[in-house]
């Protein structure tokens, strides 16, 4: 009788929580979906780092990893799972080091949003910025937004953070030049002169 109870309660407990899982799937009243796709974009142009996809969630045990393919969009497994993203040298390809964190809690999924938001499509690039020290540097370099209102395209750019343009340094002004009187009165007759011939004079 007893395993009998327990048998039962299990199966109702699970019955519950796949329920769950299942409604949690379906868009909700007055929504609609949201397409999303996230991807770093230059990763061919540093051919010794590797970037690792890293993530947890209920339906995952303990963790799961996969290598980033360059231009291809993120992956979690699952919607209710948390990725990060780690890099790596390419003689380490899947060794996950915690001082090689790049990103957290990235949403490669877009899921749904309510009616009212014309938003349907988002894709969002990230490049690699480069190395500052030993330290590898990532940064969103460009958001594209889709609506289904008939609004225009939005296309966002991002700056590379370790490449700021430098501010030019403003030219100096002439110093003005001090000339006696006899001075002047010469450099007045050749200018007159000078004009004569077209030349002009400063």
């Amino acid at each position: 009788m007893k395993k009998l109870i327990i048998y039962t309660l299990f199966s109702l407990a699970f019955v519950f929580f796949f329920s769950s899982i299942v409604s949690a799937d379906k868009i909700p009243p007055n929504s609609h979906p949201l397409s999303r796709c996230v991807k770093i974009v230059n990763l061919n142009e540093f051919p010794n780092v590797v970037l690792i996809g890293y993530y947890t969630g209920p339906m995952v045990k303990n963790y799961e990893s996969y290598q980033i393919k360059n231009n291809e969009c993120l992956t979690k497994g699952y919607k209710f799972n948390s990725l990060s993203i780690y890099w790596n040298t390419k003689d380490k390809p899947n060794s996950i080091d915690p001082n090689h964190l790049l990103l957290e809690d990235v949403e490669p999924y877009g899921g749904d949003v309510v009616q009212s938001n014309p938003l349907v499509k988002e894709d969002i690039e990230y490049s690699i910025a480069g190395f500052s020290g030993e330290k590898l540097v990532i940064y969103k370099s460009k958001q594209t937004s889709e609506y289904n209102d008939g609004s225009p395209k939005k296309v966002e750019t991002f700056t590379n953070p370790l490449k700021t343009i430098p501010t030019p340094l403003p030219e100096p002004e002439p110093e003005p030049v001090n000339r006696g009187f006899w001075q002047s009165i010469w450099h007045s007759i050749i200018c007159f002169f000078k004009g004569l011939f077209g030349r002009g004079c400063q």
